[in-house]
């Protein structure tokens, strides 16, 4: 075998490896814990924004793959985020209804082109919404 077909071999082997790692590196394997990014309490007649990075964070999920859940439906109902393109957050829309104290949690999945999947939990619990603000006072009486 010459050298030149050695280093062709060689070629051809690292040009697999690169392909291999590529696969690797864009496959989405795990999420950070879900994080609550709007900072608005988590209380009735508010909406939150949740986000995840994938992990690597050299990965590039498509947005349709990414699936968002919240385990409780009715109190905790998650909506898709418009404003981000990536799918990478969420929005939960707190009724007016929902009393403080309540847990739920949310989820979310993405099935990587190998059919492996990538998921992430992480729990909550809503809170009394803060006391309204301050508009004004009643007239000032003289008391004695």
């Amino acid at each position: 075998m010459s050298e030149r077909e050695i280093l062709r071999q060689i070629l051809n082997r690292i040009e697999q490896i690169q392909y291999l790692l590529g696969r690797e590196f864009n496959r989405t394997i795990t999420f950070t814990p879900i994080q609550e990014i709007s900072m608005v309490t988590l209380s009735a007649g508010n909406t939150a924004t949740f986000a995840t990075t994938p992990i690597p964070s050299t990965s590039v999920p498509v947005p349709a793959n990414i699936v968002w859940t919240s385990s409780d439906t009715v109190n905790a109902p998650v909506s898709p985020n418009t404003a981000d393109a990536t799918g990478l957050s969420t929005l939960v829309v707190f009724p007016s209804t929902v009393a403080a104290g309540v847990s739920f949690s949310l989820t979310v999945s993405y099935t990587n082109s190998d059919g492996t999947t990538a998921t992430q939990t992480n729990s909550f619990t809503t809170v009394a919404p803060p006391s309204p603000d301050v508009t004004g006072f009643t007239p000032i009486l003289q008391t004695a």
